[in-house]
């Protein structure tokens, strides 16, 4: 099997269990928008920032590293730096929560607005100190590109996520309480299975040698990762002290749907391609696999920032409360910074090959200070939705300045035709579809008249129909039309994967020996 394909295959495996883990979230959404709603959301959204910035001071773990430093490393010394990443960042983790919780009071009532809600706080720190050692366990899942056993771990994490939330939440009524204490169940679960299957692979040892290199290379990465931080939370701070912490609860809803295209197309995709792209970088046409598998990986995220940016609006309306319906702006800008993110992990290879980790820290934090003056300014002028353009504006210098200097280390051969090609479709599909009437199409009266009715009598004959006295299925009924739109939005976005033929040349010899025959 080739590379590519390869690739591809572990990739779309781990993309099955986080799409289905996705799906529960939005089958959850409307739920939590109705009980929760923008108050609620600006909670989540500031303990959520205060993780991201514990994150940001760990250099958001030490994956990256253990892959990279796994690689170099003899075959008698490989475990060992599975291993000792795991202690390493496990024990830093726990010492850095345990420090903040002393001050979980005082930062609450900072934050929060109330000290009571401390415990929320402490909630959320035993599932960071459990996410962190997770995610190092799980190297050696990647590294032995055991896709199936990660996504099945995935999949056990996200049917107990399900459970639990809605049997803390919904059924018993806890609220936020039930949303972070559904939130550290799950997590246990499934850093002890990771944990279990580290331990068993590369047993437990501690080498102080391997430590030190893990920390050389993740070290010079935690100034750029804290400005990173802050020039991207800072905006929450803004909007949370100049306008309010319900519109905190509007931006979070924005940022909820473009981060889509990280958690099922860019992660798992990195995860399956990380450590092949770096087993392959010294074979001599590595440069021309790694920019032909870059093309397939830029199709694959314009057509999810394709169909988030066209449907936002609609699911919205669809699926929260009016509150929360201008956060569409937000999310379409939103989509931009994430493609530029997904291309950034590609392009910046050379950088991370060869381990030029305090370059990369210098571009973003230069970056993330330039961002800080963006974010201030254009919420001022702006306001909420300035938050957003800043960020699209500070990835597009990362991007740009960290690809410039990576290619300079590590010149990967770029297909520009085939990239102008498929960036220009996208953004004439989008232009197109935003500003269409779908209501004069034929088939749009069809699917609201006939279809959509079966669809409302299916769930009313579920449990779900009598949740609030029926208010899903009142839902449903009402808007009908909207739910329309977003099955026609959804195919006529479909159709712009026929660009694959035309970049993949296997594809369309295909279908050019059929026609032919």
């Amino acid at each position: 099997m080739s590379i590519v394909r390869s690739t591809f295959r572990h990739a779309s495996i781990y993309t099955i269990a986080a799409v289905l883990g996705k799906m529960i979230s939005f089958f959850l959404l409307p739920f939590y928008a109705h009980i929760l709603q923008d108050i609620g959301y600006g909670v989540i959204g500031m303990i959520e920032t205060s993780t991201a910035l514990l994150m940001s001071l760990m250099a958001y773990g030490a994956q990256g590293g253990i892959i990279r430093i796994y690689h170099e490393r003899p075959p008698e010394e490989k475990m060992r730096v599975v291993s000792t990443g795991i202690i390493l960042v496990g024990g830093a983790a726990l010492a850095m929560c345990l420090l903040v919780a002393i001050f979980a009071r005082p930062l609450s009532g900072l934050i929060l607005e109330s000290p009571d809600q401390s415990v929320l706080l402490l909630m959320a720190l035993g599932s960071f100190v459990l996410e962190l050692t997770g995610v190092a366990a799980a190297s050696i899942l990647l590294i032995r590109k055991r896709s199936l056993a990660f996504s099945l771990i995935g999949l056990v994490r996200l049917f107990l996520g399900l459970g639990t939330s809605i049997w803390f939440v919904l059924v018993l009524d806890m609220e936020l309480i039930g949303y972070f204490l559904s939130a550290i169940i799950t997590t246990l679960v499934s850093t002890t299975c990771f944990f279990v299957i580290a331990a068993r692979t590369c047993g437990l040892k501690y080498d102080r040698e391997i430590a030190r290199d893990l920390i050389a290379f993740q070290l010079p990465l935690v100034p750029g990762a804290l400005a990173s931080f802050v020039s991207r939370q800072v905006e929450r701070f803004l909007v949370r002290f100049q306008i309010g912490l319900e519109s905190v609860g509007i931006l979070e809803m924005g940022y909820k749907f473009p981060v889509l295209i990280g958690l099922l197309i860019t992660q798992p995709f990195m995860r399956s391609w990380n450590t092949t792209r770096t087993e392959i970088a010294d074979e001599p046409d590595a440069p021309q696999r790694i920019g032909r598998v870059f093309t397939y990986f830029l199709l694959l995220m314009t057509f999810g920032g394709l169909l988030i940016s066209v449907n936002i609006r609609t699911v919205l309306e669809l699926l929260t409360p009016e509150t929360f319906w201008p956060a569409y702006r937000i999310a379409r800008v939103e989509v931009v910074t994430m493609i530029l993110q997904g291309v950034y992990m590609h392009v910046g290879f050379g950088l991370y090959y060869a381990k030029e980790t305090k370059t990369m820290a210098l571009i973003r934090g230069v970056m993330s200070v330039i961002k800080v003056g963006l974010s201030y300014l254009f919420i001022h002028l702006w306001g909420l939705y300035g938050a957003a353009f800043s960020a699209v504006v500070t990835q597009t210098g990362v991007t740009l300045w960290g690809g410039i200097v990576s290619q300079r280390r590590y010149a990967i051969d770029l297909e520009w035709r085939k990239l102008t090609l498929i960036t220009t479709l996208a953004v004439t599909y989008f232009l197109v579809l935003v500003n269409a009437d779908l209501t004069s199409l034929g088939v749009y009266g069809w699917l609201r008249d006939s279809i959509m009715p079966v669809l409302v009598d299916g769930v009313g004959a579920t449990p779900l129909g009598g949740w609030k006295d029926g208010k899903i299925v009142l839902l449903l009924t009402e808007r009908s039309g909207l739910i329309t739109d977003l099955i026609l939005q959804t195919l006529f976005c479909a159709t712009y994967l026929v660009v694959f033929p035309v970049i993949h040349r296997e594809t369309r010899e295909k279908i050019i020996g059929r026609f032919s025959s």
